[in-house]
């Protein structure tokens, strides 16, 4: 294939990638390392490449490759259907770049909603992060569940209280199994 067809194809596959959600938030978040915006970069001529060398290149190939590589390179399984959406693309469009339907590809392309261009060479991620502080929040949640269960003075077995639900058939009858732990059972009424 000439230079000229494989640039037609890098492009392509950049067009595709950039719109590639899953692999938009593999990057941002970190699942690929610091460099994981160099990474997806070198995706693109990865797959490029593939599909070049490649005489016999199909959508379950196309899979494959980048199952391994989201899976290798960024630490992500897709389960959104996306790889197979994305191979179909690719292969569509390679399969009308080998048929000289350059100005077809172009109109399609063309065509989709504007989208931010991304994967650039020397582009700023902001990567999403974790909340610094998220032992505080465990611990107050630790709090909150041991108050729940020390309170004893809770009667849930009272009459003056009405049904939270009319007409129910169930009576709520606690009993005591060890200290500070109360088990709670249901009983028909009769």
């Amino acid at each position: 294939m000439s230079t000229e067809l494989r640039n037609h194809l890098r492009e392509i596959i950049e067009i595709v990638f950039n719109r590639w959600t899953a692999l938009r938030l593999a990057v941002e978040h970190g699942m690929g390392g610091q460099n994981g915006l160099q990474t997806a970069i070198e995706m693109i001529d990865y797959v490029t490449d593939c599909c070049i060398s490649n005489t016999k290149i199909d959508e379950e190939n196309i899979v494959d490759l980048l199952e391994d590589i989201m899976d290798e390179e960024f630490n992500t399984i897709c389960e959104d259907n996306s790889i197979a959406e994305i191979a179909t693309f690719l292969i569509k469009y390679f399969n009308m770049l080998k048929s000289g339907n350059i100005q077809q590809i172009q109109q399609e392309l063309g065509s989709l909603p504007p989208c931010e261009k991304w994967i650039v060479q020397g582009r700023k991620i902001n990567f999403v992060s974790k909340p610094e502080d998220e032992s505080s929040s465990d611990e107050e949640d630790e709090e909150m569940v041991e108050s729940t269960i020390e309170s004893p003075n809770v009667k849930i077995n009272d009459n003056s209280l009405p049904p939270s639900t009319s007409g129910s058939t169930m009576k709520v009858i606690e009993e005591e199994v060890d200290p500070g732990w109360t088990v709670v059972k249901t009983k028909k009424r009769k």
